[in-house]
């Protein structure tokens, strides 16, 4: 094998592998949109971009084990808070879509629900509504420091798996508004530029 000298400090250049954007990614420069939540989307403060964990194989050895990666990919909880309307029309959103896919009365919760979400599908068979009506796919909009979009982030095939609740309290003095915590599961996420 052939011996390379290492370059000094001196004779490297700037694009040797030195990145080239120098901005950095602000916490407050996105936009989260969510197809079965409008409402929900439009009042959203805060939303994270899950961990993601990749499990490792362990391969025994007599001196010790050794890991290789491999298993399962696992995605962390998406997690978003959100300013309550008066009316609180986006917290029902998402406590309906909770209540329709968890049935907690009857069958015909979840039926009623699919009928009342078909406008926002349609060209799709009846048959096939269901299967886009319990979940829905979510977009967090990254935006660069003059408020551009350059990242999109695809959240696919999401749904609603807790949502806050509410403590009204006639002692505090100050007004506070409501704002709602909503966790979410989803098949994956996918990042992307725009």
């Amino acid at each position: 094998m052939a011996y390379t000298p290492t370059p000094s400090i001196l004779e490297t250049t700037w694009d040797d592998g030195n990145p080239t954007e120098l901005d950095y990614l602000k916490p407050n420069g996105f936009r989260f949109v969510v197809h079965n939540l409008p409402n929900v989307s439009f009042f959203c403060q805060s939303v994270n971009i899950p961990d993601i964990q990749l499990g490792e194989v362990s391969v025994a050895t007599p001196l010790h084990d050794l890991f290789t990666p491999g298993e399962k990919v696992r995605f962390g909880d998406l997690n978003i808070r959100f300013l309550i309307q008066e009316n609180m029309a986006n917290y029902r959103e998402l406590y309906n879509w909770m209540l329709a896919l968890g049935n907690p009365e009857n069958s015909e919760q979840y039926t009623s629900f699919i009928e009342s979400q078909a406008y926002r599908f349609p060209n799709t068979p009846k048959n096939k509504l269901a299967d886009k009506v319990s979940v829905s796919d979510a977009t967090l909009i990254v935006l660069d420091s003059n408020n551009n979009p350059v990242i999109d982030i695809q959240f696919q095939d999401m749904f609603p798996v807790a949502i806050s609740g509410l403590d009204f309290d006639v002692s505090s003095g100050d007004t506070e508004y409501f704002q709602g915590v909503a966790s979410f599961r989803y098949r994956q996420y996918l990042i992307g530029s725009v």
